[in-house]
């Protein structure tokens, strides 16, 4: 189960994840600059992504790891902000119908075991009309890429992380909501999608 392989790495994953901090950082800013009103983010981790949020965001956030939530309360702390932690999947949601205006994933489906019903819950959680951000690593659309690149990358972080690269949840996104921009980088290795919620 992911859980206990990131609680058991938690100590040194900002160590493992800082060569590719100066590609992922401004994406993470551009994505989650974007959060309004009252905001959850899924997946928090270790708080990467805490410093880049607007000043006036009512912040929520969760992680399955107790471990890696301790080290984004200790980040949140650091830089002067109230935000209100909990220990969740993103399978079950521990909030009520169309709570937050704004939901912010980076970098989590591919480690989400049920991607479809997080989706589903995110929409369950997001007010009509609220906004889904996703920064996530996805399948690219070049097959050499996908071999060459994702596939040893999957080798290597399945057993160790429960990481699948090479998950289309650009797809996912598009088929749940209605998708206002899309970009992609590194030859859609990595995606930044921002929906909005259009149930009725």
């Amino acid at each position: 189960m992911y859980r206990e392989k990131y609680d058991r790495i938690a100590g040194f994953y900002e160590l493992l994840e800082r060569p590719l901090d100066r590609f992922f950082n401004p994406l993470r800013e551009s994505a989650v600059s974007l959060a309004e009103g009252k905001t959850l983010e899924i997946g928090v981790g270790t708080g990467k992504t805490l410093r880049y949020y607007p000043q006036d965001v009512e912040l929520y956030a969760i992680d399955g790891s107790e471990k890696m939530l301790e080290m984004a309360k200790k980040r949140a702390k650091e830089l002067g902000m109230d935000v209100k932690f909990k220990v969740a999947e993103a399978e079950s949601l521990p909030f009520p119908d169309d709570f937050f205006d704004t939901v912010v994933s980076s970098f989590v489906f591919c480690t989400v075991p049920e991607p479809e019903r997080a989706i589903e819950e995110i929409k369950r959680v997001l007010k009509p009309d609220g906004m889904a951000i996703f920064l996530e690593h996805t399948k690219s659309e070049s097959e050499l890429v996908n071999y060459l690149f994702l596939l040893p990358m999957k080798l290597i972080l399945k057993p160790l992380l429960d990481d699948d690269p090479l998950r289309d949840t650009h797809k996912l996104v598009r088929k749940h909501f209605k998708v206002e921009k899309e970009e992609a980088y590194y030859s859609g290795v990595v995606r930044l999608i921002v929906a909005k919620n259009d149930k009725d």
